[in-house]
């Protein structure tokens, strides 16, 4: 498929989900009751303390994120798992197969734009995985600091000495928290192994929806990472790997 139809194609699905994100927050802005009231927390007021429309926009920014981390993998998939087409490797058997030069080097230099087309699309979706991850990582702190002033009398973290209340939990702490999140899903972790942490605190299970919240985004980020270095090795494995063309 080509390249700048699947952009196209991906760019529509973008414009798409935004759309229909402007419109629900229309719809909720310009109803008498605030239907967003109905399933997500916080004030819907005018002015800057509806709670409830900042939790909204961080689901934008959280939804913005997955889409754009989507279209990375539709990218880098289908080009990390096709079968990888080595020139050096294929010029070598054609000449133990005694193929004429002419036959050779028109067959090489397919090879060797097909290899080229795939680095590229590789290389194109890692970057693109990359920036849907720095934007997944500030999408999970935006939904879990709105969600915090939100809902101050919950207590969606603890620490050593128990559960704490929302109103208790600063911004600089869940950033902190966030934080522990990356390093255990990028590093294997080996953080909580070894019990090195940037925050005292840790997400309290008797709220099951963040935990569940938390454990999307770390198995999320794990597979962005373990995708992008996957990509990253296809790339120096076959990257200017070039069979010569034969003498005349």
């Amino acid at each position: 498929m080509p390249k700048g139809f699947t952009g196209i194609r991906l760019l529509l699905v973008f414009v798409a989900v935004n759309t229909i994100l402007f419109a629900m927050l229309v719809t909720s802005m310009t109803s008498s009751h605030s239907w967003l009231a109905n399933f997500l927390p916080g004030s819907f007021a005018t002015g800057a303390n509806a709670t409830g429309y900042w939790v909204f926009f961080a689901l934008v920014l959280l939804v913005n994120a997955v889409t754009v981390l989507l279209a990375g993998f539709v990218m880098v998939l289908p080009a990390l798992f096709a079968s990888p087409l080595d020139p050096v490797r294929v010029g070598r058997l054609m000449e133990r197969a005694g193929v004429p030069d002419d036959a050779r080097d028109a067959c090489l230099a397919a090879v060797n734009e097909e290899a080229g087309a795939a680095r590229s699309q590789i290389a194109v979706g890692r970057a693109i995985l990359i920036a849907g991850a720095v934007f997944l990582v500030l999408a999970f702190a935006s939904v879990t600091i709105t969600t915090v002033h939100a809902l101050p009398y919950n207590q969606m973290f603890e620490n050593d000495e128990g559960p704490v209340d929302n109103a208790h939990v600063a911004n600089e702490q869940v950033w902190r928290f966030t934080g522990d999140q990356i390093a255990g899903a990028l590093a294997l972790d080996i953080p909580e192994i070894y019990d090195w942490h940037f925050s005292e605190l840790v997400n309290s299970t008797d709220a099951r929806l963040f935990t569940d919240f938390v454990f999307a985004f770390r198995a999320l980020l794990g597979w962005v990472g373990l995708t992008a270095a996957m990509s990253l090795m296809r790339g120096l494995r076959f990257g200017g790997r070039k069979m010569p063309a034969a003498k005349a």
